[in-house]
């Protein structure tokens, strides 16, 4: 199974970057791949100006073209459900061969419309407070690390 993560924003050349590329190094000598597709601000029709309304109206159209039935499709949003790193492991053991990709979304500072979560086989929440996203984007890659180390039984993750 690929995994994927589709955000809004790009991360520059920074720290998080190279946090970010390190994780996405690990899980790929463990055998996993990962791909992240953004969407940058300026980028197409969505800009800094528009009001929240209208980006989330563009925000919206790029998550949804990477919306696809074949996939498992989880968004992480503060309305989800909480998870531990166990679960998160459990839920790559257990989609493993039922779909072609995992795909997990997040979305810019506005949030995701309500319908396009509705489409989603699952979300999540990686706690009660509020993370910038491209901080929760490192924290998803290092989670989805820990995922595989888990079910690999890698020294990795310690209980």
């Amino acid at each position: 199974m690929d995994l994927n993560i589709v955000s809004i924003g790009r991360l520059k050349n920074n720290p998080l970057l190279e946090i970010q590329s390190d994780y996405k190094k690990r899980i790929i000598k463990l055998g996993k791949t990962i791909g992240i597709n953004n969407l940058t601000i300026n980028e197409g029709s969505v800009s800094k100006k528009n009001s929240p309304t209208d980006r989330r109206e563009e925000e919206s159209k790029f998550l949804e073209k990477n919306l696809k039935k074949d996939n498992y499709n989880i968004f992480l949003d503060e309305t989800g459900g909480s998870i531990s790193s166990i679960e998160i492991a459990e839920l790559l053991s257990n989609k493993l061969l039922d779909y072609k990709e995992m795909v997990f979304f997040i979305g810019g500072p506005d949030g995701f419309k309500r319908n396009l979560i509705e489409k989603s086989n699952q979300s999540i929440s990686l706690g009660k407070v509020t993370w910038p996203h491209m901080l929760l984007r490192v924290m998803l890659v290092e989670q989805l690390y820990r995922g595989i180390t888990i079910i690999k039984n890698h020294p990795y993750h310690r209980n």
